[in-house]
């Protein structure tokens, strides 16, 4: 895409801020020109989400200006940003899950006290035709998967007439077929007249579909400049600061088999079958890779697994042992470990500190038992190791995981899944809002616990990186696991759409 616009709808100047003894941001300027769409990458913690927080009057800047439509603001909350014409998609989805689709999109923006449903259906229906979006508008909210929540976000910010646009991690939970549609549409928003700021980690997106992109490191500005197909080899060190190094693929030998499945069947929330007789085997020291659109049974084979879902007895053989009558608490106690989907939701407590999410679902370990209570002592080792192991950014192991980066608290909760001698990993999108570091770093961490007696079985919508970093690959598509002849991208992505 090449620039054309030149008129500057947003600047922010010599932004600082300051949490405790961290310095977030230190000087940081940033514009924004009408009608484009301007990345701003950086590692975990450089202060992407924290500069987007501040033009969105989520926080107050110590220090420096934000000016919006040319004039000077001084934002106190987000409702003053949303009247200025800025809106704001976080990481994790502001929708009520029990709401409907219409009900989240009215919510905190209700015309007047009495709505009229139906004349707010039809106009939230104009706004969707506008974007070749569809929506069940009393639809329960539950029930969509990542693209759609994030289409409705954007119908949000479109519904209170926002023009300047902030998506924060947009793609990390989607397939690449999704973020390609999302970029789709972001394109059709910056024609009718918006400008769309896009906080990513994913640097071929930025190559492929961003006007601009500014680089920030530490805190700090880095760069800004025009996106062009050359700026793809340069960006990783830009962010990271010095060159990185590729991954290689070693030789690994497998040992006994870990986990047998065979002839599983496991029915959705819906009650449908979600996962139709399949087969797996698993031996130790090899890492699985499972390709597929997302939905196609991924969740509920995990679920399964790990015990949280019903499955029939004896399809799910661990260590020789079948896991029939075998809760989730024992499950974990003998060694099956998962990184899960939604990090927010489904593994850690927002308001808890590292320490205390250090111990989730391990409380009645041995090692962590002492009389009555937690051995507070082995607590706050284990906390320090998993904040080692991929260099987690906090102030302290009190720090409530909330208050960390989305990419920091995916590096604690994949770290916390390596401990305590994991033999079964489960990893679902485990490099999910990472940088090209921590990505790296997850599953080095990965291949080292194979190496001492695990195996894992991934799921990752982006095809490269099971290539990059797994043995082998299964397909999985319609509940249906498959394993390809051949390792062909071609035929493994023939495989992912049921062809």
């Amino acid at each position: 895409m090449s620039v054309v616009a030149t008129e500057l709808v947003c600047k922010l100047s010599n932004i600082s801020k300051r949490f405790g003894t961290v310095d977030a941001l230190e000087s940081v300027s940033f514009d924004l020109k009408a009608g484009e769409i301007h990345a701003v990458v950086g590692e975990n913690g450089a202060g992407k989400s924290t500069l987007m927080k501040v033009l969105y009057g989520l926080y107050k800047n110590d220090s420096g200006s934000v000016e919006v439509f040319g004039k000077e603001r001084n934002f106190t909350s987000s409702r003053d940003a949303i009247q200025a014409g800025v809106g704001m998609v976080g990481q994790h989805y502001a929708i009520i899950p029990d709401l409907s689709c219409i009900q989240n999109l009215l919510l905190g923006a209700e015309p007047s006290a009495i709505i009229d449903v139906p004349a707010a259906i039809k106009r939230a229906q104009e706004l969707a035709g506008q974007m070749d979006f569809s929506f069940e508008w009393n639809r329960p909210a539950f029930e969509l998967g990542p693209a759609s929540a994030q289409k409705l976000e954007i119908l949000k910010l479109l519904w209170r007439e926002a023009r300047i646009m902030v998506l924060d991690e947009p793609t990390a939970m989607l397939p690449p077929e999704d973020a390609e549609l999302l970029y789709a549409s972001l394109k059709k928003l910056v024609k009718q007249g918006k400008s769309v700021i896009v906080v990513t980690h994913r640097i071929k997106e930025v190559i492929h579909h961003c006007d601009r992109v500014t680089v920030l490191r530490g805190g700090k500005f880095v760069a800004s400049e025009v996106v062009t197909p050359e700026l793809e080899d340069r960006l990783p060190e830009l962010m990271v600061g010095k060159k990185i190094a590729t991954n290689v693929k070693t030789h690994f030998e497998v040992g006994p088999v870990r986990l047998q499945i065979g002839g599983l069947t496991v029915k959705g929330d819906r009650g449908d079958e979600a996962v139709k007789n399949a087969s797996l085997t698993l031996h130790e020291g090899e890492i699985v890779g499972i390709a597929g659109v997302d939905g196609s049974g991924q969740k509920e084979l995990f679920q399964a697994i790990l015990g949280v879902r019903e499955h029939p007895a004896s399809t799910i053989v661990f260590n020789k042992a079948p896991l029939n009558n075998v809760d989730t608490e024992e499950r974990i106690r003998r060694g099956i470990r998962i990184i899960a989907e939604d990090r927010h939701t489904e593994s850690i407590m927002s308001q808890w500190s590292l320490r205390d999410n250090a111990v989730l679902g391990f409380h009645n370990f041995k090692r962590l038992r002492k009389g009555f209570g937690i051995n507070r002592v082995e607590q706050q080792e284990l906390t320090q190791q998993f904040i080692d192991q991929f260099n987690t950014k906090c102030s302290s192991a009190n720090q409530a995981i909330g208050s960390l980066s989305g990419g920091n608290q995916q590096r604690f909760v994949a770290a916390r899944a390596l401990g305590l001698q994991p033999q079964l990993i489960l990893a679902f999108q485990p490099t999910r809002g990472l940088d090209i570091q921590g990505r790296k770093a997850v599953y080095d961490g990965i291949r080292e616990a194979t190496r001492t007696g695990a195996c894992a079985l991934v799921v990752a919508f982006d095809l490269e990186e099971l290539e990059e970093f797994c043995d082998r690959i299964v397909v999985m598509c319609a509940g249906k696991l498959t394993v390809p002849e051949t390792m062909d991208r071609a035929e493994i992505g023939r495989l992912m759409v049921g062809e």
